[in-house]
């Protein structure tokens, strides 16, 4: 009798360690890496109120420059309603993307970024404070 407790035993501690060894390498849980990478930069930096010109580059995972993609870019101030622009940024070469913008008052505006590229369909949105 205790044999066949013993080996029931280690029977359910083997299936209880496999189902939980699986469970910890499913891909969705061990990427860690975005799809797409953005930096923004301003001229002027820092940021201000007015016109300025924001620069974005763009990578993708493994730090290649995406070229060729359509880069739309919408700024909104959260604070105010009302204030914000869109627009599609231009390609500049290398993975980088300009768009001139008006920043009409100072605070913690929002920048939404959507990035496409074939079957690339990617958004982010960035914090961008203005002076």
């Amino acid at each position: 009798m205790r044999k066949f407790i013993f080996v029931s035993l280690l029977v359910a501690l083997s299936v209880l360690l496999a189902a939980c060894g699986s469970a910890a390498t499913t891909p969705a849980e061990t990427t860690s890496s975005k799809q797409v990478n953005i930096k923004v930069e301003t001229n002027p930096t820092p940021a201000m109120k007015g016109d300025m010109e924001l620069m974005l580059t763009i990578t993708d995972a493994n730090g290649n420059p995406i070229e060729g993609a359509k880069v739309d870019v919408a700024a909104d101030h959260p604070a105010m309603a009302g204030m914000g622009m869109s627009g599609l940024a231009t390609e500049q070469g290398g993975g980088k993307y300009s768009i001139k913008a008006n920043f009409s008052d100072s605070g913690d505006w929002k920048l939404t970024v959507y990035v496409r590229k074939g079957e690339l369909d990617y958004k982010e949105e960035i914090e961008l404070p203005i002076q």
